[in-house]
């Protein structure tokens, strides 16, 4: 956004709509301080959430929420256990889960 953007495709805002949402409204009304808080609360689930090819490490998030099955058909594969460290992680650091 600082960039120049005026919005994005996001894989996170499935795993954190109201963070997302939060990041974006505090942006466009012009309240730098808590669009980066936001960011900074989201980076490192932005960031782990492309560790493994997608939609790996997004159906692991979603299944730790609650959301769906982990479920997936080949060629693709459930993330590594090292992937659902860092996926949780993040989840931790975003308030998400406990």
């Amino acid at each position: 956004m600082a960039h120049g953007g005026h919005g994005c495709i996001s894989v996170t805002s499935n795993v954190a709509p109201r963070l997302c949402a939060e990041f974006h409204a505090a942006w466009q009304k012009g309240d730098v301080a808590t669009a980066l808080k936001v960011h900074d609360t989201l980076m490192p689930l932005h960031t782990n959430l492309f560790i493994e090819s997608n939609p790996a490490p997004i159906k692991y998030a979603m299944s730790l929420l609650g959301k769906m099955d982990e479920k997936l058909r080949l060629p693709m594969v459930p993330v590594s256990e090292p992937t659902r460290v860092a996926v949780r992680s993040a989840m931790v650091h975003a308030g998400l889960i406990n």
